[in-house]
């Protein structure tokens, strides 16, 4: 070896071992364990009967359930999916979709640039497409945002467990026996992986109907071999009956359901352990049970609810009366060129576009100059057009500035849908503002709609005093339903009457492009509706109102997605949110039907806690539970008129 290569060999090993130990010190940290691939559940399971068959009624051990959720289950009718075709292909949701028959696929989420895990994609049969966890830290959706089956994952890998938090969950089923999960629920996931199996343990906290969180778990074995093969579910009418009335839903009266001791004594067990609740969680119920003793025939049983769970309503009411405040309002896309704007009082929507902005409802008065700056700040952002590249000489003299401005915020009109201050106080506020450029030039009414709404509303405005001229409705229709003039923003807007529902006043809007419903007072996704008996209002108008929403409305796939609904109040909907609250007014007008059958004043109808099941989801506010009992106990007595008549199925 001549001199030369000994020099260039020495000196090359210094530079070799500070290149390794930099590799070692750089190197990428150890990654997660591979969670990806095909897994089927393990079916050696101690509650295969649930997981396979079902439950049956009253079948509630195991669960922390309260007796709200006790008396939602308790009159839970398994024919309900029947005739409710919205409903009829729910998925699994999350928090119950492991628990299930289905196989699983878990693929990677990789960032392109970074070549990061961003997220895992998660599928199984029987859900509407693949659930995203997102591992990369985004925020979570606004409250005004939709909730899904499957809800917004955030996950985290601690240590070598992945752990999983779903929020913004639709109400759905805890168990398949009328056991029902809020739409307030939150799902905590632990995913560990010890080759070939993955054990998932499953964490429901429910605000509403548990006392206690809810844990369950699942092991998968890896499956390489499997498909998840698609699931085409269409609704349709298991029974066919032109004369089956559509606006009834099957629902066991309080105290009426036979089955609630079939299990009791087809197992010979107590039923006190039957019928759950945390205390028969624990092994030390084992001792109490000992002293019970099973029934000796199955028997109607007569439940008594008596937690806290039944003091919703009277601990709302017992709350201090607080202002309401307007410190967030936000807006939220629904779809397409749609928005909501929220946190104003009632729910506003939006229609944004080069040809303007239309309101549906403004807002409280109180709101109002936020309610402006917020559809300015949102109009400027959308008209914001980024430098690209063309393909042929532009006209303008100066590029940059062509590109860069833009019209000022110009709001066309306002479409109220009820008289309500927190759905039209802020009509003169707008109109008094620098957005005001409506079509009409120079304030001319007969070149444009300015404030529309059905001819009550304006009727019952012009009775109140101290309202500013400004805000009043300026043009009106009486029909069945009024098309704006012209198409906006590249859509048609239909206006429909829907009578005696809220009042005899009420509108719902329908921008035909994006396929999004305004609904007003009609509908929130999470109170009971405010029924103005005295402006015409009635329990069955909201339900063929809500027949009519529904029967507009089509689900992308699996009653979700599709048609989206802005409630008066509360977060984005679909078909589905819809659909619950739809068949929960049904439900609810029977029992208070039934209670005036049997001779009972107001007074005692209220003392009977009609609603006390569904109090915990729509009746947290003060007030709120009694006014509408009330509402649908006196259109309930009173003469129906003819346009309360409920309709056929077709």
């Amino acid at each position: 070896m001549d001199r030369l290569t000994r020099f260039r060999i020495a000196g090359t090993l210094p530079l070799l071992a500070t290149w390794a130990a930099g590799f070692v010190f750089a190197q990428a940290p150890a990654s997660p364990p591979d969670l990806s691939g095909e897994w089927r559940r393990l079916t050696s399971h101690e509650d295969a009967h649930e997981r396979g068959g079902g439950p049956d009624p009253g079948e509630y051990w195991g669960l922390p359930v309260n007796d709200a959720e006790r008396m939602r289950a308790d009159t839970y009718n398994g024919f309900w999916v029947n005739v409710s075709l919205e409903l009829q292909c729910r998925p699994h949701p999350t928090g119950y979709q492991q628990l299930g028959p289905d196989s699983m696929r878990i693929e990677k989420g990789i960032d392109p640039v970074t070549r990061q895990l961003y997220a895992y994609r998660i599928l199984f049969q029987r859900t509407p497409g693949e659930r995203m966890v997102y591992l990369d830290g985004r925020p979570r959706p606004s409250e005004y945002a939709a909730h899904s089956w499957e809800g917004f994952s955030l996950g985290k890998f601690e240590g070598d467990t992945l752990t999983i938090t779903a929020t913004h969950l639709k109400e759905s089923f805890i168990r398949r026996n009328g056991v029902e999960g809020s739409f307030r629920r939150t799902v905590t996931e632990h995913v560990s992986l010890d080759e070939p199996y993955l054990t998932w343990v499953i964490v429901v906290n429910d605000p509403d109907y548990l006392t206690e969180p809810l844990v369950r778990s699942v092991t998968f074995i890896r499956a390489p071999t499997t498909q998840i093969p698609v699931y085409p579910c269409a609704a349709q009418t298991e029974e066919y009956r032109s004369d089956r009335p559509k606006d009834a839903v099957p629902n066991w009266l309080a105290g009426t359901n036979p089955y609630l001791t079939e299990v009791a004594f087809k197992y010979k067990v107590p039923l006190e352990g039957v019928r759950g609740g945390a205390e028969t969680i624990y092994p030390e119920f084992q001792a109490k049970l000992k002293t019970l003793s099973p029934p000796n025939a199955q028997y109607v049983l007569k439940p008594e609810y008596k937690d806290e769970s039944t003091r919703v309503a009277e601990r709302a009411d017992a709350q201090p009366k607080r202002e309401p405040t307007y410190d967030k309002v936000e807006a939220v896309h629904v779809s397409r060129n749609i928005y909501l704007l929220g946190g104003a009082g009632g729910n506003i929507t939006l229609s944004v576009g080069g040809d303007g902005i239309v309101m549906v409802n403004s807002g409280a008065m109180q709101a109002g100059d936020k309610v402006i700056a917020a559809i300015d700040q949102l109009n400027q952002a959308l008209h914001y057009s980024p430098p690209s590249a063309y393909n042929s000489a532009r006209a303008e003299a100066d590029t940059w500035q062509a590109e860069h401005s833009f019209a000022p915020t110009a709001v066309r009109f306002i479409i109220n849908t009820s008289i309500e201050p927190e759905y039209t106080g802020g009509n003169s506020k707008v109109v008094g503002s620098k957005l005001w450029h409506p079509i009409g030039v120079g304030g001319d009414q007969a070149a444009s709609e300015f404030i529309l709404a059905q001819e009550n509303v304006l009727r019952r405005m012009e009775e109140i005093t101290d309202l500013p001229p400004s805000g009043l409705p300026t043009n009106t229709y009486f029909s069945e339903k009024y098309r704006i003039h012209r198409f906006i923003n590249g859509e048609g807007i239909e206006v429909l009457h829907m009578p005696n529902a809220h009042s005899d006043g009420d509108s719902i809007v329908w921008f035909r492009g994006s396929d999004v419903i305004g609904t007003g007072a009609i509908f929130n996704s999470d109170t009971y509706p405010d029924i103005d008996v005295d402006h015409g209002g009635s329990i069955q108008g909201v339900v063929n109102a809500l027949i009519r929403i529904t029967d507009m409305m089509i689900p992308e796939y699996m009653s979700q997605g599709g048609t989206l609904v802005v409630p008066g109040r509360g977060h984005i909907c679909d078909i589905a949110d819809v659909g619950y609250y739809r068949d929960m007014m049904m439900i609810l007008r029977d029992r208070v039907k039934d209670l005036i059958k049997k001779g009972m004043t107001l007074e005692q109808v209220k003392a009977a806690k009609p609603t006390m099941d569904y109090d915990p989801l729509f009746g947290r506010e003060p007030g709120v539970t009694s006014r509408f009992v009330e509402a649908v106990y006196r259109s309930l007595t009173q003469k129906k008129s003819t346009e309360e008549t409920a309709v056929s199925r077709p």
